[in-house]
């Protein structure tokens, strides 16, 4: 049910206060959202409150009951909100209007605390300046910024320069080559003078050089700041074998190097016997379907060739891979299974070296226990 509002000032009863004053004077509009709290004290009378203005009276704000209120409407001593008409003195930013008690959640809840240290750095941003003084600060970082950004351009700039024309390729040198010409090499891998050293692609050098069946490609030794060292390996024919009527010679790594319709030349190389071949193409490496042959044959090969006893074996028969034969000079040599080779192969060099000093000539020699060889001269 709506109070009557009644006011005791001039005999003149209204049922709220307006805009517009009993004597036709206009009265300070309130802000929209709150509602006015002159400081006047209120009685309950059956359905409504009467209220009059201070100085008709001492009575405290208090319902006819005689019991203070407790919260609504605010106490005498307390300062008037900003938004009333009445108000005089300081106005207190703490206070809220209680009859719009929703705004609460809209606030800060700086505004509430009066022991925030928020309302202290207001006052000292205030006395001390600080948001004139800011903007100084952020021309300052700004110019620091431009800075550091023009000395990145310049090293940039500086680093490019340095880095085209100091690390340019001048001097390419070739190490490992026997037979074919050092310049042939250096044209074969691509790399010229003046070319960027860092540029250089190691992959690019190896196809490219490799192109060429009689090179085998190591590395590119870069030593900076413009020198080139191509490293390779000359390959060698050092076997031979014979294939659906065609004599193909290889290195000691199986890479098919010539080939020949003449299967009874002498090409002064070891004749390979008993392999299992797949496939066998010049500037391939021979493809065998007994991989354990493959393995037999390359390191056979490289041990002759490392004890430069290559130009004394005629023939290698790989057809029992658990028992191993060399033909040398007028021996035989039995090497057994396809391991400890290293020690096999030097147990028959000074084996034969022996022989041949006591005169001996053909026979069969085992060392497949290499500590204790044996030899069987011919019947």
């Amino acid at each position: 049910m709506e109070p009557n509002w009644q006011m005791n000032q001039q005999g003149t009863t209204r049922s709220r206060p307006s805009a517009w004053s009993g004597d036709g004077t206009e009265r300070a509009q309130k802000p929209l959202g709150t509602r006015e709290e002159p400081p006047y004290q209120a009685t309950q009378q059956h359905t409504g409150y009467q209220q009059s203005y201070p100085g008709q009276g001492n009575q405290p704000w208090a319902p006819t009951g005689g019991q203070a209120w407790q919260g609504y409407p605010p106490q005498p001593s307390a300062a008037p909100t900003p938004s009333n008409p009445w108000a005089t003195g300081p106005v207190d930013p703490f206070d809220e209007p209680s009859e719009a008690p929703e705004l609460r959640d809209e606030r800060s809840d700086h505004l509430y605390n009066r022991e925030d240290r928020f309302w202290d750095e207001v006052q000292a941003t205030r006395k001390n300046g600080r948001h004139d003084k800011q903007q100084p600060n952020r021309k300052a970082e700004s110019h620091t910024i431009r800075w550091v950004i023009l000395i990145l351009v310049v090293l940039v700039a500086v680093g490019g320069l340095v880095y085209g024309a100091v690390f340019q390729v001048r001097d390419i040198t070739v190490q490992g080559g026997i037979t074919i010409p050092e310049k042939e090499i250096i044209a074969l891998s691509g790399i010229a003078e003046g070319m960027n050293t860092f540029s250089i692609d190691d992959d690019v050098v190896e196809r490219n050089i490799e192109s060429n069946r009689y090179l085998s490609f190591i590395c590119v030794e870069k030593q900076l700041p413009d020198k080139i060292v191509l490293q390779v390996r000359e390959r060698v024919p050092a076997a031979a074998v014979k294939y659906c009527g065609i004599l193909y010679t290889m290195d000691n790594r199986g890479m098919v190097l010539e080939e020949s319709l003449d299967t009874e030349a002498d090409t002064g190389l070891v004749n390979v016997a008993g392999m299992d071949i797949h496939d066998c193409r010049v500037g391939q490496t021979l493809m065998l379907n007994n991989a354990s042959q493959m393995k037999a044959f390359t390191e056979v090969l490289v041990e002759l060739k490392v004890m430069s006893a290559l130009d004394r074996v005629k023939e290698l028969d790989l057809s029992n891979m658990d028992n191993l034969f060399i033909v040398s000079d007028d021996f035989t040599v039995r090497l057994g299974a396809a391991e400890n080779l290293h020690a096999k192969l030097r147990s028959m060099l000074l084996t034969l070296d022996h022989l041949t000093r006591e005169g001996y000539e053909g026979g069969t020699v085992d060392v497949s226990t290499p500590v204790n060889p044996t030899y069987i001269p011919e019947s």
